[in-house]
């Protein structure tokens, strides 16, 4: 695993100057106005000429426009982060004829703040510190020398940055580096868990012995009563502003016209958006300590592919809906996903469809009239379930099963080195599983897409007829 290399980011806190602060608010809100200037333009010349302009015609055009009269504005910018938003256009579209994505929009003022620079190789443009250093910095056009906190060590060759802000007055730099060192991760403890995902635990987990709980973070909830006391002075102030303007606070603000700004309405701006900042920051932290924990000490993870917008849109209730978004529960997928990857774990996606919740896990019969009772009893054998554990262990069962049925004879799995380590899977049954250590590189994916389902690389077949004979 030496000569093993990964892609990443590094995601940092940016403490920029005055200067550089009122820099990147002209370069944020001029790459809003690319953005909208270029998706105009594309749009309109398929639809007069069925012309479909790609980013290097949209770059030659651009060229014209910032030597135009009313946009000369953006000459005095540095380029580069337009071509970037260009490209950015151009992948938009790619995915939107792929049937990955909806038609790109428009962007709105207020909206998320990003611009990216790419690194150039043949010079040294950050500074990345020692060991010990608190700090590193980057050289950028326009911007010149850039303070960045540094948190770990700079590994690999450094790409491209990109500079965001929130509305809490905070600054950010995610930087992708290519060619970083995969290092050798310790040994699992435990060789294969199922997890589970939810609203009231954020995460149980079972693996094959005992079940524990993550509580949800409820960082929303939690702080909710603070905000909509801010929200409601907030739109009292608002009201107030409106009636100084001659509009009727009932009615929606008509389309062109711009609100004033009271300092009054910009401290309690300020104040909501201090307050989502410290809730994302929460969830965001419960939910790395979680998932770092589960790759730590598993071999195999079995979780749910859960379809999280299906489930805001398919609940009427607004609490509902919230609650499913403060649970960020697309998110500890995501994570378990690349950290499984780092770690040299198998992650496997169990299909959305599988009958988890509903599946006694001691006999196997499915209670299809189970509604959402958190303990239930088994109709065939009688047995007692609790909701949530019961599908922690049904996803670990279902796991092992996609494990030892997704490779041929030959050992071979798509995109895998079959190099055996047994184990024993202790639960209700035995199992002998042969896990794999993968050699992950830049661009391969170590998950295998089937019909209905995500599986990660697979066992030889030696060991494919022991877990069947153990099943």
């Amino acid at each position: 695993m030496g000569d093993a290399t990964i892609e990443r980011a590094y995601r940092m806190r940016v403490y920029p100057t005055r200067r550089q602060r009122a820099l990147l608010g002209r370069l944020f809100g001029a790459g809003r106005y690319v953005w909208n200037w270029g998706l105009a333009r594309r749009s309109d010349a398929y639809k007069a000429d069925g012309i479909g302009l790609n980013w290097v015609a949209l770059s030659r055009e651009f060229t014209t426009l910032r030597r135009a009269e009313g946009t000369g504005w953006l000459s005095e910018l540095p380029r580069q982060p337009f071509e970037q938003v260009l490209r950015d256009l151009e992948r938009a579209f790619q995915n939107f004829f792929a049937h990955r994505a909806e038609y790109p929009r428009f962007k709105r003022r207020g909206g998320k703040c990003a611009v990216r620079f790419t690194l150039d190789q043949r010079r040294a443009q950050v500074k990345r510190g020692e060991d010990r250093d608190r700090w590193a910095s980057v050289s950028l056009p326009g911007l010149g020398s850039v303070k960045l906190r540094r948190t770990e060590a700079l590994l690999g060759r450094l790409r491209s940055v990109t500079l965001s802000g929130d509305r809490a007055g905070r600054y950010f730099a995610s930087v992708t580096a290519d060619q970083v060192p995969l290092e050798e991760a310790p040994p699992a403890v435990i060789e294969a868990v199922g997890v589970d995902a939810g609203l009231r635990d954020l995460l149980v987990i079972h693996d094959g012995r005992e079940t524990r709980r993550i509580e949800a973070p409820r960082s929303l909830s939690s702080k909710l009563v603070r905000l909509r006391r801010y929200q409601r002075r907030q739109s009292r102030q608002l009201a107030a502003q409106m009636r100084a303007q001659g509009l009727d606070p009932s009615k929606p603000c008509p389309k062109g016209i711009r609100l004033g700004l009271s300092h009054r309405r910009a401290r309690m701006r300020s104040r909501i958006a201090r307050l989502h900042a410290r809730i994302q920051d929460q969830r965001r932290e419960m939910l790395h300590r979680a998932t770092t924990a589960i790759v730590r000490e598993a071999q195999v993870i079995a979780i749910e592919s859960l379809r999280v917008k299906a489930m805001a849109r398919g609940m009427g209730r607004r609490a509902f809906r919230r609650s499913v978004a403060d649970a960020a529960l697309g998110e500890v997928r995501r994570q378990l996903t690349y950290k499984g990857v780092w770690a040299q774990r198998q992650v496997i996606a169990v299909d959305t469809f599988f009958a988890s919740s509903k599946r006694c896990s001691g006999c196997g019969e499915i209670n299809r009239t189970l509604k959402l009772q958190r303990r239930w009893c088994c109709p065939a054998c009688g047995q007692a379930h609790d909701r949530d554990e019961n599908a922690a262990k049904n996803l670990r069962h279902e796991g092992l099963r996609m494990l030892a049925s997704s490779s041929p004879a030959t050992g071979k799995g798509p995109g895998s080195d079959a190099r055996e380590v047994a184990c024993v899977a202790e639960g209700e049954q035995q199992a002998t599983v042969v896990f794999l250590q993968c050699r992950p590189t830049m661009n391969r994916e170590l998950a295998h897409r089937s019909a209905r389902t995500e599986i990660a690389p697979a066992p030889s077949g030696t060991a494919r007829r022991a877990i069947r004979a153990g099943l």
